[in-house]
């Protein structure tokens, strides 16, 4: 990579090179959380950065802890799981049967504390009947180091604060660290999956995915919504972050409870208004009255849904509003597309119909004379081009109108090879694809209004997500300041104690004593040093070496070997320089003092020589007042 280096072309390496795919997440989000890296490491730009990842391979693991923001808890926003208990759940864990399975999948899940959180709301309602009952609750995570701590399901006991009393003491045993009971951890399977890459877990009752999706741009969005509602059973629960409103217009889902985002997966023979607002499950008597036709019709879609992912051949079928009823998974598999579930989209609005441009026209000859038609589409698969034919068939009703479209796709690679008019059919691909390109213009045209007016809501929502991303990065910043915090104090706690030892250290010395720093400021001195120089006490001001009061020759000696020790950073003695006054002849010792910061000041001993001048004339004195 050249100098020039930026955001973009750096997740495009990370991507290629090291299989860390980025590019889906917000750009500010990652701004952020990169520069907080860099600035760790001491680096300014991207290219500095992206040597010092290709020069250090663990750093990609480091990066990784820095962006995935990991805030979690057990029962998060509690009032929401207790809709989840009371309102939600009873319903559809009352219709099991003996030996029925409920699969539970929480997606981003982090150190564990979500799925855990289901697990117990789901022993809570069974009790003991609990293992009558094939209960699996998946969860995942992209953060391996994160799913190492899920999976030993051990918690300090801060983690557990929003739960019960009584649920701490029934699901969780242990002292200091609290370790989740084994029957509740045999109910989750912990794995690692990356939401926007990897295939999704099928036939889930209950989605959990919290305060996930507001790292990711509108587009990634889209298309995790898409695995999740194809991975949720017809009428399964899929439950989002407070701050995640992306299902508020969705035809796919019903709104259950919108304050706490709990939706619900709308099957295709639903006829309920699903923009109602604050729309719920059937009543106990609707329920009794359609319980038989509903599990009919259940295990009839079931069998039909089987059939149709079982065969080679592609099947969809499309409403006369070119809205998708129903389609297996080959019709996408064969046009190299990623697995979703399109059911209740609009085609011209999925990459199928990018795919098929020329399904326009055979779509309204098949509508115009209600006959079966059709055609064949070239596609590159590799090396390879592969040729798939595709039968279009009206739908007809008892009464001969139509009421949909039947297409079924299937490979004819081989019998191509046999045809000789290729030409002529990518002509044909081309005019229609032309034909294709205009009517979406003016299908742009007459949405631009309404696109006008969601662009000022969709601007809100993501102010809300970057909002919400901000304060759970706070709220990890917090505690790590809280952490460093306490290892100041101690530390702090540690000099004072050293000090003090040190201060008593010098004091006990018999010999005066002083330190001196490097600008020949006097920092220290114990009280022999201030009864040598003739103070009482501790001077209120700082002192200098050349406001000592000593002979001025003694006092220019004293500060040229402090100058002296200072520049050979070794010991010098000064012997029997006169002090004049009543303490007469000493012995000087400078010695270097190195502290930690590396700051260097001098250590000045003054031993004294002989009798002191002071101590004789007091003995004179004594001997004079003898005599008289």
């Amino acid at each position: 990579m050249s100098k020039e280096v930026g955001l973009k072309e750096l997740l495009q390496e990370l991507a290629e090179q090291r299989g860390f795919d980025f590019r889906g997440y917000k750009k500010t989000t990652l701004e952020r959380r990169f520069r907080k890296r860099m600035f760790q490491l001491n680096m300014g730009s991207y290219a500095d950065y992206a040597q010092f990842i290709r020069r250090t391979p663990d750093e990609v693991n480091e990066l990784l802890n820095t962006i995935l923001i990991n805030v979690t808890e057990f029962f998060r926003d509690p009032p929401a799981w207790e809709v989840l208990r009371h309102d939600i759940l009873p319903r559809i864990l009352k219709q099991l049967k003996l030996g029925a399975s409920f699969r539970a999948w929480s997606a981003g899940c982090a150190s564990g504390e979500e799925a855990y959180s289901i697990a117990i709301l789901l022993a809570e309602f069974f009790g003991p009947r609990i293992l009558e009952f094939d209960i699996k609750i998946y969860a995942t995570d992209i953060d391996e180091e994160e799913l190492t701590i899920a999976r030993r399901g051990e918690y300090p006991a801060e983690a557990l604060r929003k739960i019960r009393p009584e649920w701490r003491e029934k699901y969780f045993h242990g002292k200091g660290p609290l370790r989740v009971n084994r029957d509740i951890r045999r109910l989750v399977i912990f794995g690692r999956s990356n939401l926007g890459q990897d295939a999704p877990i099928s036939h889930v009752n209950l989605l959990t995915c919290r305060n996930v999706l507001i790292y990711f741009d509108p587009e990634l969005q889209e298309q995790i919504l898409s695995r999740l509602h194809y991975a949720l059973e017809p009428g399964g629960i899929l439950f989002l972050g407070k701050s995640e409103s992306q299902l508020t217009n969705s035809n796919q889902f019903r709104r259950l409870n919108s304050r706490w985002r709990i939706f619900q997966r709308i099957t295709p023979l639903e006829t309920r208004d699903v923009e109602d607002e604050d729309a719920t499950f059937t009543t106990p008597r609707e329920e009794a009255n359609t319980n038989k036709v509903r599990e009919e019709l259940d295990a009839l879609m079931l069998q039909q849904r089987y059939m149709m992912d079982t065969g080679r051949l592609g099947v969809m079928i499309i409403g006369p509003d070119d809205v998708i009823k129903q389609h297996n998974s080959a019709m996408l598999a064969l046009y190299g597309l990623t697995p979703l579930n399109l059911v209740g989209k609009r085609l011209q609005d999925t990459d199928l119909f990018v795919r098929i441009p020329e399904l326009a026209v055979q779509l309204r000859s098949t509508r115009l004379n209600n006959e079966s038609s059709r055609m064949q589409s070239r596609l590159r698969a590799g090396s390879e081009e592969r040729m798939l034919e595709l039968t279009l068939r009206p739908v007809l009703d008892d009464r001969g109108e139509s009421s949909g479209t039947l297409i079924c796709c299937e490979d004819v690679t081989l019998q191509e090879k046999l045809q000789k008019t290729i030409e002529e059919l990518q002509s044909t691909c081309e005019e229609l694809q032309s034909a294709n390109e205009e009517l979406e213009t003016t299908n742009e045209e007459l949405q631009s209004t309404n696109e006008e007016l969601e662009t000022t809501n969709e601007e809100l929502q993501s102010t809300n997500e970057e909002l919400e991303t901000t304060n759970e990065e706070l709220q990890s910043l917090n505690e790590e300041l809280e952490t460093t915090i306490q290892e100041l104090e101690e530390r702090s706690k540690e000099l004072d104690e050293l000090n003090s030892v040190y201060t008593q250290t010098l004091e006990k010395i018999r010999l005066p004593v002083m330190l001196v720093a490097k600008d020949r400021r006097i920092q220290f001195w114990n009280s022999a040093a201030l009864r040598l120089f003739g103070f009482r006490s501790k001077p209120p001001v700082e002192f200098q070496l050349e406001q000592l009061p000593v002979p001025e020759e003694f006092r220019n000696m004293v500060v040229r070997r402090h100058r002296a020790v200072l520049v050979k950073q070794k010991p010098i003695l000064a012997r029997k320089q006169d002090m004049g006054g009543r303490v007469g002849e000493v012995d000087v010792h400078f010695n270097v003092v190195t502290e930690e910061d590396h700051n260097t000041n001098v250590l000045i001993t003054f031993e004294p020589q002989g009798t002191p001048k002071a101590v004789l004339e007091e003995a004179k004195d004594a001997e004079r007042a003898k005599s008289k």
